[in-house]
């Protein structure tokens, strides 16, 4: 994540060109890595709403920016927002929007919130998003409830969403359930005792799920770290087609634990926000969500940061 925000690195907002996001300049005296990100995602958008900027009133661009600009700047957002605690990133995400609906306000005619809340929405919210992340979700939707520059249709569309996307919210208990392993005996996710423990929620024959399978299977010394009881696999089925599951059930590795969920609560109460499959949880040793449906390559960096493991080694 350093790499990206090198500005001392990167572009400041005196030199970036017109059509290229500044990157906020770092002062000198910020020089620990913790403290680089605390002020990035604090300083982040602070050109954005610099309305002396070349196009910054232009209609068709969003704050002077093109969709293309904007999402990628969006993009390296979501990636230093990984970088700090989740009161800080929540704190950075709600000043944004509220500086978003303030601009709107004052120039009612103008689409600024539209454009930008959208692909807000697509980076955090969208299933297929690599930067996904439903804690960030969660600002977006409570400002549209609240917001005068939202639709009654609007509002009710959030508001619809704002149960599911609180479930097993990060730094937070995720909910326990019962399931059955392949041997028929029962299980619970409070029944393992692992320093971290990963939930795969997955269905027999999704190409997606294999991916994800197959990546888990490389990180270095992932056996050795099941063995030790320092990281445990459940992967649960949360559907009812048992006879499918039963078919694929024999090419999940040996030692993880394989179930599916029996009492139809994950989906059925619901328990978990599983918008697609795969979706996978990394909890830690009280169970308590670490990462909350995460794109495979943010978990494995995850997975090697935790344990110290080498990249070089894969």
């Amino acid at each position: 994540m350093l790499a990206v925000c090198s500005c001392k690195g990167g572009a400041s907002s005196a030199s970036a060109p017109a059509n290229q996001f500044a990157m906020p300049e770092i002062p000198s005296v910020v020089t620990g890595q913790q403290e680089i990100f605390d002020y990035l995602v604090k300083h982040y958008w602070d050109s954005f709403f610099n309305e002396e900027r070349p196009g910054a009133q232009d209609t068709s661009l969003i704050g002077g920016f093109t969709n293309e600009v904007f999402s990628d700047a969006m993009y390296r957002y979501a990636i230093f927002l990984r970088g700090v605690d989740k009161e800080k990133a929540w704190a950075s995400c709600a000043t944004l929007l509220g500086k978003l609906e303030k601009a709107q306000l004052a120039n009612p005619e103008g689409t600024l919130w539209k454009k930008a809340t959208e692909i807000y929405d697509l980076t955090f919210g969208d299933v297929n998003s690599p930067y996904r992340n439903e804690e960030y979700c969660l600002p977006l939707l409570q400002k549209i409830i609240a917001s005068p520059v939202s639709t009654e249709e609007e509002k009710a569309a959030a508001e619809a969403k704002l149960p599911s996307f609180s479930l097993n919210r990060l730094g937070e208990p995720a909910a326990d359930f019962e399931f059955t392993l392949q041997n028929g005996h029962p299980a619970s996710l409070y029944g393992i005792k692992s320093d971290y423990t990963i939930i795969f929620f997955s269905n027999p024959g999704c190409p997606n799920c294999r991916e994800v399978m197959e990546a888990l299977q490389q990180v270095p010394g992932i056996d050795d770290l099941i063995a030790a009881n320092r990281l445990t696999v459940a992967n649960v089925y949360p559907d009812e087609d048992l006879g499918e599951w039963i078919k694929y059930a024999p090419i999940y590795p040996r030692n993880w634990l394989n179930g599916y969920d029996h009492l139809h609560v994950i989906n059925g109460v619901p328990l978990y926000n599983l918008r697609a499959i795969p979706s996978v949880y990394l909890l830690d040793k009280d169970k308590k969500v670490i990462l909350k449906d995460a794109p495979t390559e943010y978990l494995i960096d995850t997975i090697y940061s935790i344990f110290g493991l080498d990249k070089v080694q894969q």
